[in-house]
């Protein structure tokens, strides 16, 4: 069984505190989003899982009683147009950085075609990868993440380029791995019907602290969301138990905030 779990974990940056105190447990085989609204640490909480950034805490992740080698982590960041000249299937394959020799095999080959595939996304493998869109490129960048099979999979804004269709169709697929292989998955997600329908769990940040976690029913609570968001919204569940968040309204006026500020 994999997991993964961070403990009063701290992190400052330029001096501000950005996550205070934070600790979660994350279970192999479930999809977990993190929510919050700008600015609260959900990337950075990515970046301190990774090790990219200095934190205080502790981070540890186990298959089974073995520790799980960094090389074993798949990160997708936050979309940037690249300017990479390299074409789609040579950015997949990027992903196997860790077994890639000075020949790429049939067999590499084969299972970069089968992630495009898996994505609709086949037809523009020798495309140069500058001259997609950005949800092209976020389309491949998440081939990318998942060609090496990894323990832990972490996803920052996988969505946030795509129509709804291949919103859909990510989510679709991030999920199945997840179930499938009992891989951790942790992506940060704004939308919060997207995040109750794809998630086991849901862990709800606000000025670097977890506010809520559990499941969607749990957590989407009326008015815990309106606390956290300043934002009024209705909370329902459709005819296939699924929930969706509306928003109706901000909390306060636009004047009121600008008095407030």
């Amino acid at each position: 069984m994999n997991y993964l779990c961070v403990e009063q974990l701290c992190v400052s940056l330029g001096g501000k505190p950005i996550l205070s105190d934070l600790s979660a447990k994350f279970q192999g085989g479930q999809f977990t989003a993190v929510l919050g609204p700008n600015g609260t640490g959900k990337t950075t909480l990515l970046k301190a899982i990774l090790g990219t950034i200095p934190y205080h805490g502790a981070v540890l992740s186990r298959s089974g009683s073995e520790p799980i080698p960094i090389r074993r982590f798949s990160y997708l960041c936050q979309l940037n147009k690249s300017p990479s000249q390299l074409s789609v299937i040579e950015m997949v394959l990027l992903g196997l950085v860790n077994q890639l020799t000075w020949k790429i095999s049939e067999q590499q080959q084969l299972l970069a075609e089968n992630m495009l595939k898996s994505l609709g996304i086949l037809p523009i493998a020798t495309r140069r990868f500058s001259a997609l869109s950005g949800g092209q490129q976020q389309m491949v960048a998440m081939a990318q993440a998942l060609i090496s099979k990894p323990k832990i999979l972490l996803l920052d804004e996988p969505t946030s380029a795509l129509d709804l269709r291949h919103q859909v169709q990510v989510l679709d697929l991030a999920k199945q791995y997840t179930r499938d292989s009992g891989a951790v998955t942790v992506a940060v997600l704004h939308d919060l019907s997207l995040a109750a329908r794809y998630s086991d769990q849901l862990l709800l940040l606000n000025e670097g602290n977890v506010v809520a976690s559990g499941e969607p029913k749990d957590v989407l609570k009326p008015d815990l969301l309106e606390h956290v968001y300043q934002v009024e919204v209705d909370v329902g569940c459709c005819n296939q138990g699924h929930w969706h968040v509306t928003p109706t309204r901000p909390t306060r006026s636009y004047s009121q905030y600008l008095a407030a500020v």
